[in-house]
């Protein structure tokens, strides 16, 4: 079964069709769900046990101009090296599979907009699979910790955000967290939900193209609209 599965999270980077065809009736996503979590936390690990705290603490306050000099003492005596780890771990652990499952519910409710009688528990295993190309920043992450001498932002251990391959906006500016937080892996995800929705629900390709779209296009939309707005 792991050997299958583990071929299955293969094929979504090359025949996604194919993989979420054999996946409908046993959509089980603990292999993915597992490598996603265990690498993440163990990544951030590293980066944190081995990091030049000191510059990082400065390369972070830096970014905060308009801080009053009280705020930024405060914030200052906030970050420790233990406070940001733990709350970073703390994060991939509880933020991961919350996401997970907003987004479950999310394609599960779009679904019955489909016509699809699939329940919420498929769409769950359905939104890990989607996800499986974020496993590829994964081990570029390590390269920068590897690589960084222990001076490397938490922004650039991303080397697959469009800010890190594109404008390089410092953090601090209006677009750096939206272009940080936007990446090729995003997007390939985005193609393979559509892939997996056609396949799950069999209806038209504009539809399910819609749905797939959806959700990214209120996310990012949304916080692109804001920060044009608020500056």
């Amino acid at each position: 079964m792991a050997t299958s599965k583990l071929s299955t999270l293969f094929q979504v980077f090359y025949e996604p069709k194919a993989a979420f065809t054999a996946l409908k009736e046993k959509p089980a996503a603990w292999l993915p769900l597992a490598l996603m979590m265990l690498g993440s936390l163990s990544v951030f690990y590293w980066y944190f046990s081995t990091v030049d705290f000191a510059w990082l603490l400065d390369h972070t306050l830096s970014s905060q101009a308009d801080l009053k000099p009280e705020a930024r003492e405060a914030m200052a005596k906030f970050m420790t090296r233990d406070t940001m780890m733990y709350s970073t771990l703390g994060g991939v652990l509880i933020g991961t599979p919350l996401i997970f499952a907003v987004f479950a519910l999310y394609y599960f409710i779009a679904s019955k907009v489909l016509g699809s009688n699939l329940g919420y528990g498929k769409w769950f295993h359905f939104t890990v699979w989607i996800s499986v190309p974020t496993l590829l920043g994964l081990p570029l992450m390590a390269v920068q910790v590897a690589t960084g001498h222990g001076q490397i932002s938490m922004e650039d251990l991303n080397m697959l955000s469009l800010n890190y391959l594109t404008v390089h906006a410092p953090i601090g500016t209006p677009w750096a967290s939206f272009l940080n937080n936007l990446s090729l892996p995003a997007l390939w995800t985005m193609f393979v939900s559509f892939v997996g929705l056609r396949v799950w629900t069999e209806r038209s390709t504009n539809a399910c193209a819609f749905a797939a779209i959806l959700p990214y296009a209120f996310f990012y939309g949304g916080w692109a609209l804001k920060i044009v707005f608020s500056h």
